[in-house]
């Protein structure tokens, strides 16, 4: 790019520096990860929104924008788009300098405090040796950055990095977030704790649209399966064929994107390496290293098998989820999957590590999420009915870990029962989706 050009640009994205602005994301909610953002402003640390594409990663952004000039001089405001940005070398550089010559007219470190923005930061080769090389001489700027894929931060040119970066990671809209969009409050409920919400009926309308639509913000204002799915087909299309084929120069696309709709379709489901291998006829190397990209691209998440050997763990299968119910437009799933899929992901926005269990006696669990005080098993039966074998492995992964008491996610039923000395908390999904607490 030219100077003039960066220039020019400069000037389009930073509106506030000449005028006043109708501020249009402030009408928007204020998700959890923003007030995280606004936490995060007051130290010298390189801050990177770590999410994928069309989240609100740049709503965040800006709302954290519009919050500091309240109190900040808007010329002292940066933000950059690199979505459109060739490849250049040392352009943040570039960008730095010509900010400061020709629009702040001084020096760096100089005057107040400078806040950058740089969007969509991974286009830009080697941007974390550029970022740590003018953080580094200690100008009083805060760098915010936002990065689609999670190799690029932990395995890329965030690297350089190490010691200096704070990530906060953005999900699609959790339940809790959509009922806020909603109008509805959930006031931070503990799965041990539930009473019976007195607008419960509309929240199960909502969680029937949720479950359709997923976390995308975008998708709210539209209506209708075929919209969706075109939606959604278009951010998986940005994804693959501007972010992880790019980025990560992969060679056979057709691979990629079958592996992507399988485990979509089996969402919730333990995979195996070796009949992934045979049917979509490649190399056992080529699945695991797709996997990896499928996986720091939000697609899709991993569940290991619980053990207390780490090592042992990791070599067994993992289970797969889909990054968010909205991919299930793409393709026909199981309901009691797609249920376990929102349950999983709620668990993993509010950042709990999760497990299966399994034992010798083929047993299962489908989730152990690691709270505070110790390992909380969790199953998922979504039948109008719940059965005693329903409660079988729950009962027996309680007894081996030593837990006092699990959760059985049902469709309606709702309450508490001793069994065996083991207390079983029956949650129907709508309601376990709202809670943010899971400590006893």
């Amino acid at each position: 790019m030219e100077d003039q050009d960066i220039l020019k640009d400069l000037a389009l994205y930073n509106p506030w520096w000449s005028e006043p602005s109708s501020e249009p994301e402030k009408r928007l909610i204020q998700r959890e990860v923003f007030h995280k953002l606004l936490d995060a402003l007051d130290d010298n640390r390189v801050l990177a929104l770590v999410g994928p594409r069309r989240v609100g990663k740049t709503t965040a952004m800006k709302q954290a924008i519009w919050h500091l000039l309240d109190t900040v001089e808007p010329v002292r405001i940066l933000y950059f788009s690199m979505d459109a940005v060739k490849r250049e070398d040392r352009i943040i550089r570039r960008i730095f300098d010509l900010y400061f010559r020709n629009i702040l007219k001084q020096l760096p470190g100089e005057g107040d405090n400078v806040y950058i923005f740089l969007d969509e930061v991974q286009k830009v080769r080697d941007w974390g040796e550029e970022v740590k090389s003018l953080h580094d001489r200690g100008y009083p700027v805060k760098f915010i950055v936002s990065v689609s894929s999670a190799m690029n931060i932990m395995k890329g040119s965030g690297e350089s990095l190490v010691g200096r970066i704070d990530i906060l990671r953005v999900f699609p809209f959790s339940f809790r977030e959509f009922l806020k969009y909603e109008g509805i409050k959930t006031h931070g409920l503990s799965a041990f704790n539930l009473s019976y919400p007195t607008d419960a009926e509309k929240i199960k309308l909502l969680f029937d649209t949720y479950m359709l639509t997923g976390g995308y913000p975008e998708l709210y204002p539209l209506s209708g399966p075929e919209n969706i799915r075109d939606y959604i087909k278009t951010v998986l299309d940005l994804t693959f064929y501007r972010d992880i084929i790019n980025l990560f120069e992969v060679k056979r696309a057709d691979v990629l994107e079958g592996m992507f709709y399988s485990f979509v379709k089996e969402s919730g489901n333990v995979i195996n390496y070796h009949t992934l291998t045979n049917n979509l006829n490649t190399k056992y190397e080529t699945v695991k290293t797709y996997i990896e990209y499928l996986a720091s691209s939000f697609f899709i998440s991993r569940s290991y098998l619980y053990s207390k050997s780490t090592l042992k763990s990791f070599r067994k299968n993992p289970k797969i989820y889909a990054g968010d119910n909205a991919f299930f437009s793409l393709i026909a799933a199981k309901e009691g999957l797609k249920i376990e899929t929102a349950v999983y992901n709620h668990l993993k926005h509010l950042g709990f590590e999760m497990f299966y269990w399994q034992n010798k006696a083929r047993l299962e669990v489908d989730i152990l999420a690691q709270i505070p005080s110790g390992l909380l098993p969790i199953e998922v039966k979504y039948g109008k009915n719940v059965s005693k074998g329903d409660v079988k492995g729950l009962l027996a992964c309680m007894n081996e870990l030593g837990s006092d008491m699990g959760i059985l996610v049902t469709s309606e039923r709702m309450g508490q029962e001793d069994i065996g000395g083991k207390q079983v908390h029956f949650i129907p999904a709508w309601l376990f989706l709202m809670c943010e607490e899971f400590s006893v």
